[in-house]
């Protein structure tokens, strides 16, 4: 009904009687760091989103063909504009051109590129990384330009119920109309009253009370509270309920970082930009609090000397947030100094749907999968529209505890259940020099329960996904030998009954990568008590 509303006539008569500002009276600074590798590849024509590339090079890109509708739309959003300016000065003329071209064939109206969500984000980048264009382009542009820019916010104010569904979509809509209001467009307060009623909702509503954002992805909740310092600092008075939800947001971005700065992949998102993360932290106001679990978003976080840990055990998000969840009960991700180890596939945020649905399985993460199924249930949309949402499964168990020897946490789930009969506990264990970490994986039959009973063995395995910058070989039986960049080696030691290294692929980065993961493989016996093998498999790393 959206899509209905906003192609007719009548919504396109409303955005076209608008006047154009004489110029931006204020800029956003963005507090997130761009790649200028990327950037420069954008200078020269190179066109890469993700997974996906343009053949050849192309000055402007609107008009080449493009490998998908989803690359399609990632070029409306301007999101890699920022990359572009990370260059500097020298990049001015092509942020220009590209703003100045893209405004010639879609300024007016195109039903693709004026989808909310994109007109949001791509607002909020011009508004940002976009004066080249504003300032120092054609003189004959500019007008056209300033009247673009300020109808897409118009837009954006008609479509606020519509965007108030987007989650992530509805908090960087709002921070663009406040950084409208603040660039002096026409109906100036009304854009930033409304942009801020829409924080407002977004803090009200998408956040857990320990900070954590309900889609439990570590990149979405940088990505909110990057947007929310952006539109927070061009308001004399910033809502009162922002301005509280902030520090906490802060402190859980804290909590899920690695050693090397980024973030942990879960839920749909990357590593993110340790140098965006390191800004975005500096600018939020509060006392930094450092905390070890965070019960409602469900992750705990083990650390000790060099080694951090971060455990998911959570169950999936509200079914509106889960969109872009991801089967991970009981996966995690490690790193040693600033070397990130053992991770999960990952999925940056840009990446096409078929790959994000590739990475949401569960066999896409460091933990244990039993006969090739999924630790938690599909549920494909209603009228087929959307990505399927994932549902499940119910976590319990979930304890701490710490003595002389170190930290140890345990969870267990329910995902296999329904279909196999058994529950699947893990223990993590590390001691305090940061020196070994170990685990226990437990398939246990629940004593009370009737119904499901298996004939013969149930497969399983146990998956160590690893950073594309490790590498990896067996050494002996049930053992394997990692190396790290910087020279680390750890041993990996099992009894599982087989170990295998198996390539993987890596989508938790700036660009996909290929690499290996370590695989223990054996069969769980359908009535077993996962006391003892072949329902107890045991794994220990250790530092050579």
């Amino acid at each position: 009904m959206s899509d209905i509303w906003r192609a007719n006539p009548f919504h396109r008569i409303r955005l076209r009687d608008i006047n154009a500002p004489d110029r931006i009276n204020q800029w956003g600074d963005d507090p997130r760091v761009g790649d200028s590798e990327r950037g420069r590849e954008l200078g020269r024509g190179q066109w890469r989103i993700a997974a996906e590339r343009m053949a050849g090079e192309h000055a402007l890109p609107w008009r080449a063909p493009h490998p998908s509708r989803h690359f399609t739309a990632r070029l409306h959003s301007f999101s890699w504009l920022i990359d572009l300016a990370a260059i500097g000065p020298s990049a001015s003329g092509r942020i220009a051109d590209l703003i100045e071209s893209w405004v010639v064939d879609y300024g007016e109206w195109d039903e693709l590129a004026w989808d909310p969500e994109l007109t949001a984000e791509r607002l909020f980048a011009w508004l940002c990384w976009g004066r080249p264009a504003f300032e120092m382009g054609a003189p004959e542009h500019r007008v056209a330009l300033l009247r673009s820019a300020a109808r897409q916010a118009r837009m954006l104010m008609l479509a606020q119920s519509e965007l108030s569904e987007r989650q992530l979509g509805s908090i960087k809509a709002g921070a663009a109309l406040i950084l409208a209001g603040a660039a002096g467009f026409p109906d100036a307060i009304r854009l930033a009253e409304q942009g801020e009623e829409m924080l407002i909702e977004a803090c009200a509503k998408q956040f857990f009370s320990d900070g954590g954002h309900l889609s439990r992805s570590p990149e979405a909740l940088a990505d909110a509270l990057c947007d929310m310092v952006t539109a927070c600092e061009m308001l004399e008075d910033p809502p009162q309920l922002v301005r509280d939800a902030m520090p906490k947001l802060a402190n859980m971005l804290r909590m899920l970082r690695l050693g090397d700065g980024g973030l942990a992949c879960f839920h749909g998102g990357s590593e993110d930009s340790a140098a965006s993360i390191d800004a975005v932290l500096a600018r939020v106001g509060g006392e930094p609090r450092n905390f070890q679990f965070a019960t409602h978003t469900g992750y705990q976080r083990l650390e000790a000397g060099p080694l951090r840990v971060v455990f998911d055990v959570g169950t999936a998000p509200p079914l509106a947030y889960s969109e872009r969840a991801h089967a991970s009960a009981l996966s995690f991700e490690l790193s040693s100094e600033r070397e990130r180890i053992i991770v999960n596939v990952g999925a940056t945020r840009e990446l096409e749907p078929a790959a994000r649905m590739a990475a949401r399985v569960t066999n896409a993460h460091s933990t244990l999968v039993l006969a090739d199924s999924l630790s938690a249930a599909l549920e494909e949309p209603r009228r087929g529209k959307g990505p399927a949402r994932i549902s499940g499964p119910t976590l319990d168990d979930v304890r701490r505890s710490s003595d002389e020897s170190g930290i140890t946490v345990q969870g267990r789930h329910d995902g296999y259940r329904d279909k196999f009969g058994l529950l699947h506990r893990r223990y993590l264990f590390i001691d305090h020099e940061g020196k070994n970490l170990r685990g226990i994986d437990e398939l246990i039959r629940p004593v009370k329960l009737k119904g499901v009973t298996w004939k013969k063995d149930i497969p399983y395995v146990a998956r160590f996904h690893l950073h594309p910058d490790v590498r990896a070989k067996l050494v002996e039986h049930q053992m394997a030998l990692l190396e790290t960049p910087s020279g680390q080696r750890w041993r990996l030691r099992t009894d599982a009954p087989e170990i295998s290294i198996e390539p993987s692929i890596y989508w938790g980065g700036p660009a996909p990568r290929e690499s290996t993961q370590i695989v223990l493989t054996g069969a769980a016996d359908p009535m077993g008590h996962g006391l003892a093998p072949p329902n107890r498999i045991r794994w220990a790393l250790a530092r050579a």
